[in-house]
């Protein structure tokens, strides 16, 4: 009875040192910077990249963020943010990834 109860104690132990290693992230990967309401510079700052616009009106603008994605293989991958601002708020944004020209692909 007793090397039962010690075996569950040290069984439940190590469960507990192993479930503190493995800890959900506290924030979606793909919203990690980004946050409604943000202006264009604060984007821009928290993405760490200049924004491009692409269309729209002062105010109410379409940027694009250019990042460097980080994998690796022949073909250079960019990630792009494009950016939708209304009112000079951030109101939503999408990521899109563009295969860019490389060794396997000419343009």
């Amino acid at each position: 009875m007793r090397r039962g109860i010690v075996g569950l104690a040290g069984a439940l132990a190590c469960a507990a040192w192993l479930g503190g290693c493995m800890t959900p992230p506290t924030t979606a990967p793909n919203t990690v910077p980004l946050e409604l309401g943000m202006t264009p510079a604060a984007a821009s700052a928290a993405l760490g990249v200049p924004l491009q616009p692409i269309a729209g009106r002062p105010g109410s603008e379409v940027f694009v963020a250019r990042l460097p994605a980080a994998t690796p293989g022949l073909t250079p991958v960019d990630g792009l943010v494009y950016l939708q601002f209304r009112k000079g708020r951030l109101t939503g944004f999408k990521r899109d990834w563009h295969i860019g020209p490389g060794p396997t692909r000419p343009f």
